[in-house]
C-alpha cells in the first residue's frame, strides 16, 4: 500500500475515535436540552409529516398527546376585574384534579 492509502486509513480512524470520544458529550447536552424542553429544531417536524404518511398511528397517537397536555385557558369577560393587572389580562390557571 502506498502513503496515499495509509493517510486515508489514519484519517478515518482519527475520525471514528473523535466522534467515539465526542458522542457522550452530544447525548448530554441532548438530554440538557429535552429536560429544558428546548429539544427538537427545524428539522424536528419533518418526523412527523412520515409518521402522517407512512405510520398513521403514530400520527394519530402524537396528536392525540398534544391534545391531552393543552390547557385551554379561560377568555377574560367584562365582569371580571381581579383578571386585569395595569392593563395587562391575567390567566389563572383552574384549580381542580388533573385528568
Amino acid at each position: 500500500m502506498d502513503a496515499w492509502a495509509w493517510g486515508a486509513i489514519a484519517c478515518l480512524i482519527a475520525m471514528v475515535l473523535a466522534v467515539v470520544i465526542v458522542a457522550p458529550r452530544w447525548h448530554a447536552q441532548h438530554l440538557a436540552r429535552q429536560l429544558e424542553g428546548r429539544a427538537g429544531g427545524g428539522l424536528a417536524g419533518i418526523g412527523s409529516g412520515f409518521d402522517a404518511v407512512w405510520r398513521p398511528s403514530a400520527d394519530e397517537a402524537r396528536t392525540e398527546w398534544e391534545a391531552q397536555i393543552e390547557i385551554p385557558a379561560p377568555a377574560p369577560s367584562p365582569a371580571d376585574k381581579d383578571r386585569l393587572d395595569e392593563g395587562r389580562i391575567v390567566i389563572t390557571p383552574p384549580v381542580g384534579p388533573k385528568p
